[in-house]
């Protein structure tokens, strides 16, 4: 859901790798986005535009100070879903004072779906939620897909579904 941009390569690559290991890029290996990130370094600043909210911080920087200012900005960036607002950063799916607190894997589930126009290759899917074995697990995300339907309906009256043709899920709301 982020597009990290940079015009320093090695700050690209450094900040780029703490914030997948800080489970932040959410789908890194996805061409869509809804986020980006530009930071971009003069002198003596670090300038960082999240979606036209911008920042500037003195030179030099701990990345944890970095990493903490980029949390402030993406916490609160929310996507509808039907009446309901989805926080990916936060995990939560809510409407009026009602929230349902997602799962990881239920997170990057309604993440990509939500990103992915025309649906998004089962495989793919299996590969972000089960790196090293996803052979293993290739029958449970039916068992994902059915708890997080049922979850957000009895949580939030939320209907949601699942379509799938050629290997292609897609998110469906009423």
């Amino acid at each position: 859901m982020i597009k990290l941009v940079s015009n320093n390569p090695l700050l690209y690559k450094t900040i780029s790798n703490y914030l997948l290991q800080k489970n932040i890029l959410l789908s890194s290996s996805s061409k869509n986005y809804q986020i980006v990130i530009d930071i971009h370094v003069s002198d003596k600043t670090l300038c960082i535009d999240i979606n036209g909210y911008k920042t500037e911080i003195t030179m030099p920087i701990d990345i944890n100070i970095l990493n903490s200012e980029i949390l402030k900005k993406i916490i609160d960036i929310n996507f509808p879903l039907g009446k309901h607002k989805y926080f990916p950063y936060k995990r939560i799916i809510s409407h009026k004072s009602n929230k349902s607190l997602l799962s990881d894997i239920q997170n990057l589930i309604i993440s990509n779906l939500i990103i992915s126009d025309g649906g998004l290759d089962k495989d793919h899917l299996y590969n972000l939620i089960w790196k090293r074995d996803k052979s293993v697990y290739i029958n449970k995300l039916d068992t994902h897909l059915t708890n997080l339907k049922k979850k957000l309906y009895q949580e939030l009256d939320l209907k949601i579904n699942f379509h799938s043709h050629n290997k292609k899920l897609q998110l469906l709301i009423d």
